[in-house]
């Protein structure tokens, strides 16, 4: 490891980024240096801008360059100690997407039903839309990390090494007990990945794997339930967490205590990841009725 990434990734470290977004920086970095052929330090502001511009030749997403503008912004004010480099460097702009509707109560019945022959996907997915988690939050949930005496769901170094805790409702505990007594994972993970025979077959002798679940497979088994509740969307770990946050606001729940909930710095997040379903905005009560 040369020194310059050796400091990057100390700092990387201080300023708390998640473990993917240090990987990610790093690796951004490393393709710069490929680029030209020379150590970041010893480049300047002409050098990323043509970076940056060969991505763009390459036909990477803006979304894609906005990350590679990001890391070589942290590798130069915050490492190098010289802004002044990345001050005439234009961030790509990004068109941002429509936002996603959350899933109706009926869809979300759906999926679950269409779950319910294993419980293990059945289990998790209900996890998730219980608890609003990121699926990588929930893929490292363990075992100690609930605690059924305070009523809560410990979430361990979330998005920024983040601790935070969620309400272990009624319906959640009863929905693990009965998990836990059927299936028997290996501790400590409360979701471990399942040991393959072969593809596609689970092994017989020994099931899990001595690691969690990741949260690729969670989205193939999230795909497939929606499929087979003939969903027309396609739907994501990430919109049972929208839905969650859109449920618990409409159910009359503070903008405040559902950002503590997700794990959100800003309320402004938050309220970028719910959107008012068409149904009820078609329920507002006419104003001049009142009168």
């Amino acid at each position: 490891m040369t020194p310059l990434r050796k400091k990057m990734t100390a700092d990387l470290r201080l300023r708390n980024l998640a473990p993917g977004t240090r990987d990610h920086y790093l690796r951004c970095v490393a393709a710069y240096a490929r680029h030209h052929w020379r150590c970041p330090s010893l480049l300047g502001t002409d050098d990323v801008r043509d970076f940056l511009l060969h991505l763009a030749e390459l036909g990477r997403a803006p979304a894609t360059r906005v990350v590679y503008h990001a890391a070589l912004r942290f590798l130069y004010t915050e490492t190098l100690g010289r802004p002044e480099v990345m001050a005439r460097v234009p961030r790509p702009r990004v068109r941002l997407p429509q936002p996603r509707l959350p899933l109706a109560h009926d869809e979300a019945a759906m999926v679950l039903q269409a779950a319910a022959s294993c419980p293990f996907s059945y289990t998790f997915l209900a996890t998730l839309l219980e608890t609003g988690l990121r699926v990588s939050e929930a893929c490292r949930l363990q075992v100690g990390d609930i605690d059924p005496t305070a009523g809560l769901v410990h979430v361990r170094l979330g998005k920024g090494a983040k601790n935070r805790s969620v309400n272990l409702t009624d319906h959640l505990r009863r929905l693990l007990r009965r998990y836990w007594e059927v299936q028997r994972p290996l501790r400590p993970w409360l979701f471990p990945a399942q040991r393959l025979a072969t593809p596609g077959r689970v092994d017989p002798v020994q099931r899990w794997a001595d690691r969690p679940v990741s949260p690729d497979a969670v989205r193939r088994r999230l795909h497939r339930a929606a499929a087979r509740a003939g969903l027309k969307r396609r739907v994501t770990p990430h919109d049972l967490r929208r839905t969650y946050a859109t449920w618990l606001l409409e159910a009359g729940v503070d903008l405040r205590t559902v950002q503590v909930l997700l794990g959100h710095a800003s309320p402004v997040t938050t309220a970028r990841y719910t959107r008012v379903r068409p149904e009820l905005i078609r329920k507002t009560p006419s104003v001049l009725d009142m009168l």
